[in-house]
C-alpha cells in the first residue's frame, strides 16, 4: 500500500473508528501530541513520527514526519513543510536529537526491522522515549487485508516487546485497542462503542491494535565512526526527494 491508500482508508467510516481509538490512547499515554504546546516545553520537546501519522499529527513546530522511502509523501502541513521521505534505516538526523518518537503504519512494513528500531535508538536523546503501534497478530484486523492493518507483519505484545529489548529499549507501558470488527457496515460502525466497553472485559488479547512506549536503554557509550559520511548521504537523499516531487505523491 502506498501513501494514497492510507489517506484513502482515513476517509472511511472504518478509518475513522481506527483513528478515535488512536487517538483515545494516545490521550492516555502521550497527551500533548496532539495539542500546541506552550512556547517553553516547545524547546525541550521534539517528536518525529515515522510512518502514515499525519492523522495524528498537528501543525505544532516540534513535530517533524518522516515517511518510507517506499510509501511515498504527503506534503505536510502545507505552511511550512516538515515532511520527507526517509529509508528507513538512515534518518537525516544526527545523534541524540530527538526527544519522542511516534511510529504508526511503519514497523509492521518495515524491511528490516531491527535496523529501522537501530537508527530510532540513535536519534533519541539519552531517556528519549519510543512509541510503537502496530497490528496485533492475534486480532481480527491482522486477517483481513482489505485495510492497512491486514497488510505487513503484525506482532504479539511478547514478541514486539523482545524486538524492542534486542535492540536497547526498556518497555514501560502496554497497551492494547481497536476490538471494533473490520467490518464495513452501518451495523458494525455504529456498535463501536459497545465493542470498545465490552472487547478488553471478554477478549482482550485480541484488539486490532497493540502499542507499547519504551524508553531509549544507555548501557555504554560507541562510537560510530562512518556516521557523518552517512549524514551527508541521507542529507542529500532528502533534498533530492523535495526538489523532485513528481516522481511522489503529492497532495
Amino acid at each position: 500500500m502506498d501513501v494514497l491508500d492510507f489517506r484513502d482508508f482515513y476517509t472511511t467510516p472504518l478509518g475513522d473508528v481506527v483513528q478515535s481509538n488512536v487517538d483515545a490512547l494516545l490521550k492516555k499515554i502521550w497527551p500533548t501530541l496532539g495539542a500546541q504546546q506552550p512556547f517553553a516545553q516547545k524547546m525541550r520537546d521534539v517528536t518525529l513520527a515515522y510512518g502514515y501519522t499525519l492523522p495524528y499529527l498537528t501543525e505544532n513546530s516540534t513535530q517533524l514526519a518522516f515517511m518510507p522511502a517506499h510509501m511515498g509523501v504527503i506534503g505536510w502541513p502545507k505552511s511550512c513543510p516538515r515532511i520527507a521521505l526517509v529509508e528507513e534505516d538512515l534518518f537525516p538526523l544526527p545523534d541524540r536529537c530527538i526527544d519522542r518518537l511516534f511510529v504508526i503504519h511503519g514497523l509492521e512494513i518495515s524491511h528490516n526491522p531491527t535496523a529501522f528500531l537501530e537508527e530510532c535508538w540513535r536519534v533519541l536523546a539519552a531517556e528519549g522515549k519510543l512509541l510503537v503501534i502496530t497490528p496485533n497478530r492475534r486480532g481480527l484486523w491482522a486477517r483481513v487485508d482489505s485495510t492497512p492493518l491486514g497488510r505487513g507483519q503484525p506482532y504479539t505484545m511478547t514478541q514486539l516487546s523482545r524486538l524492542l529489548r534486542a535492540t536497547s529499549f526498556t518497555p514501560t507501558q502496554f497497551l492494547r485497542t481497536l476490538y471494533t470488527p473490520p467490518f464495513n457496515t452501518n451495523i458494525n460502525i455504529s456498535a463501536q462503542t459497545l465493542y470498545e466497553k465490552a472487547g478488553p472485559l471478554i477478549m482482550p488479547k485480541f484488539s486490532g491494535l497493540i502499542a507499547i512506549e519504551a524508553v531509549k536503554t544507555i548501557y555504554s557509550g560507541a562510537p560510530v565512526a562512518q556516521y557523518s559520511r552517512r549524514l551527508k548521504v541521507a542529507l542529500t537523499t532528502a533534498r533530492a526527494t523535495i526538489a523532485t516531487p513528481t516522481t511522489k505523491h503529492w497532495h
